[in-house]
This record gives structure tokens, C-alpha cells and sequence, in this order.
């Protein structure tokens, strides 16, 4: 009803609300629980920067309600409430032409079916989501990182596989790691590295969690660096290896107080065998 409001609205000459005010009154919907309320105002808004803003909040308020519900044990019938709201965005999200914040929403959307268990939908939102941000390393940062932080590493794994290109993939796998490992979540940031296929890649990962844990625990970061200088020897490009064998040393002399010989380092550069 909300642009039928706004035409009778105007035929009176009453003055049109602001988009803020809208905003304002999509918060205030949310905060009474009235989600359907908020899902139609949503889609009076024009500015698609305020569209995806009140889609966001809707898509987070359903998925604290699936929350609350899980945890009260309600009946079926509620949580088919909130899959029916859950579909009622799609087209509100699709037409949205600004494609990083169509993948986001999507991105969300997918996480919030996967919740309901609705794996159908989610599948065809997370695929959706994945395709259009290939060229989008951010995003697919930001989709991995809410799945995995819900706990869905399941389909963590399943985006994964559906990025085309590995060694983007394996640079915002990097980024991942790191983010985990310096919030505490060490195992995740294990559970990533082991997708992570180039052991370039891989050995960077290592490198920058050694580089986290040589502040609280110099002894612990030498054997994680110890571990990525096994998979520095892995890598087959002399001068990515040369480039990854620097870094390590200058990391391990930082963490020891002592710096390997020239030579050691320069015999580092041959190419390992096949």
C-alpha cells in the first residue's frame, strides 16, 4: 500500500515524506515487529542506496525472529510465516540495479533460507550471488565470511567451489584466515587454510598468522613459520619463491634477533623438484 498512500496523499496535498522519514518509519515497523509493514514501505523507496539500507534491516529483523523462534521451539507454522517473508523479498532484491548491492542482499537472503531450511532457495540466491561477484573479491569475501561465522561451512565450501577463478579465490582466502585468526577463531582460520590450493597462496597465510601470534607468542610463531617455509619450498616460480622466502626470513630474523647468511637465502631460489 505504500504508493497507493502516496497518491491519495498527494490528491489531498499533503506534502510527500522524505525518504528519511521513511526510513525512520521502516525502523520503527521492524521494532514493533510488523515486517510486513516494513517490506512495503521498502518498496516505495526510490534511492536505491535507502532500498538496500531497509532491505538489510528487514532481511536481519526475519532472521533475529527465525532466532527467537528456534530457540522458543515454536510451531511450523510460524517459521512458514517467515519463509514466506523471506520470498517476498526477491523481487524487491532483483530490482535493485546496483549489482554490489544486489550480491550482498542475495548474499544475506541465502544465509537467512539456509536458516530457515529452505536449502532450495538458498542454493539459487548463494549461486546467484557468486556469479555476478566473480569480478568482486570483496564480495565473495564478505559472503564466505557470513557463512562461515553462521556456521554453514558446508556451503562455504560449496561457494568455493563454484568461483571459477582459483587464485582469487585463494587471495580472499588469505584475507579470511587472517581476519579469523586475529579475532581468536583459530580453528576456522585452520578449517580455511586447508582450502587454500596455491601454496604460494598458502604459505602467505601462514605468514601473516605467524606475524599475529609473534606478538603474544614468539616460540609458536617460528613453528607456524617453520611450517610455511615447507610449503614456500612447493611453490615452482623461482622468483614468487625468492620474493615468499624473503619475507619469511626478514620474519623469522625479526622474531629471533639473528639474520640467516646471504647464502642461505640465495640457495632458496633454486626450483624445487616436480
Amino acid at each position: 500500500m505504500g504508493k497507493l498512500d502516496e497518491f491519495f496523499r498527494s490528491l489531498k496535498g499533503e506534502k510527500k515524506r522524505s525518504e528519511l522519514e521513511v526510513l525512520e518509519e521502516i525502523e520503527a515497523s521492524i521494532r514493533m515487529g510488523e515486517l510486513e509493514s516494513a517490506i512495503e514501505l521498502a518498496e516505495s523507496l526510490e534511492n536505491e542506496s535507502n532500498r538496500f539500507l531497509a532491505l538489510r534491516m528487514v532481511l536481519r529483523a526475519i532472521a533475529e525472529r527465525v532466532k527467537e523462534l528456534a530457540s522458543s521451539e515454536s510451531d511450523e507454522e510460524h517459521l512458514q510465516e517467515m519463509r514466506d517473508l523471506a520470498k517476498s523479498l526477491i523481487p524487491l532484491i532483483n530490482s535493485i540495479l546496483n549489482r554490489r548491492y544486489r550480491m550482498l542482499l542475495l548474499a544475506d537472503l541465502a544465509v537467512l533460507f539456509y536458516r530457515l531450511n529452505d536449502e532450495l532457495n538458498g542454493d539459487v540466491a548463494l549461486r546467484t550471488a557468486i556469479n555476478m561477484a566473480e569480478n568482486s573479491p570483496d564480495v565473495i569475501k564478505d559472503i564466505l565470511f557470513e557463512l562461515i561465522h553462521s556456521g554453514l561451512l558446508r556451503k562455504a565450501g560449496y561457494a568455493m567451489k563454484m568461483v571459477r577463478d582459483r587464485e582469487k579465490l585463494d587471495v580472499v582466502l588469505v584475507h579470511l584466515a587472517e581476519l579469523f585468526y586475529r579475532s581468536g577463531d583459530i580453528e576456522r582460520a585452520k578449517l580455511i587454510i586447508e582450502h587454500i590450493s596455491n601454496p604460494f597462496h598458502r604459505a602467505m597465510a601462514l605468514y601473516y598468522i605467524a606475524t599475529i601470534e609473534g606478538e603474544k607468542d614468539p616460540q609458536r610463531a617460528l613453528k607456524i613459520l617453520d611450517a610455511a617455509f615447507n610449503v614456500a619450498e612447493k611453490v615452482k616460480d623461482p622468483e614468487a619463491r625468492f620474493e615468499l622466502i624473503l619475507k619469511l626470513y626478514d620474519l623469522k630474523g625479526k622474531l629471533t634477533g639473528e639474520m640467516p647468511s646471504l647464502g642461505e637465502i640465495l640457495s632458496k631460489k633454486e626450483v624445487p623438484p616436480p
